[in-house]
């Protein structure tokens, strides 16, 4: 692995650029030099693969994390676009409700109308019935009340 692929890898990633990553190298040099040069070559190609091995769990996490993002980002399109659809539903089902509800109270309007109809021409019926007992009642009246002055005439005046 050369130089140039280290700081390539380096900031792909931390998500940074190239010389930020070769600064950061240049650091970790200068504070590792003197430790490096102690440090056996075994040592190092261990260490190189664990860097390596570190370098490939960090790119298999983030693929995942992709991954679960966009399964996530899935679901919730999947989410609005049923709820979306009950709400559809819903508001379909609310004008069938206005519409049928309309339909049944211009119905008992109708009915009511009817039946007031019905009611007003019993009510008339009623009157006139009324009024021809009234008379009928009132000629019965009379005829008693000039039989009783008649009756009285006789007494009183002759007869």
């Amino acid at each position: 692995m050369n130089r140039r692929s280290v700081i390539n890898e380096l900031a792909k990633t931390l998500q940074i650029s190239e010389t930020e990553a070769e600064q950061i190298l240049r650091a970790f040099a200068q504070v590792l030099g003197p430790i490096a040069a102690e440090v056996p070559p075994y040592f190092e190609r261990y260490f190189e693969a664990q860097i390596q091995l570190v370098l490939q769990r960090m790119e298999d996490f983030q693929r995942i994390t992709q991954q679960q993002i966009a399964n996530l980002q899935q679901r919730m399109e999947n989410l609005q676009n049923s709820t979306q659809q009950q709400i559809a539903n819903l508001q379909q089902q609310i004008f069938e409700l206005r519409d049928s509800t309309q339909q049944q109270i211009t119905g008992l309007r109708h009915y009511i109308d009817q039946r007031i109809d019905a009611l007003a021409q019993r009510i008339d019926a009623l009157e006139r019935r009324l009024d021809r007992l009234e008379k009928w009642l009132f000629s019965v009246l009379v005829m008693i009340l000039s039989g009783v002055l008649a009756i009285i005439f006789k007494i009183y005046f002759g007869g």
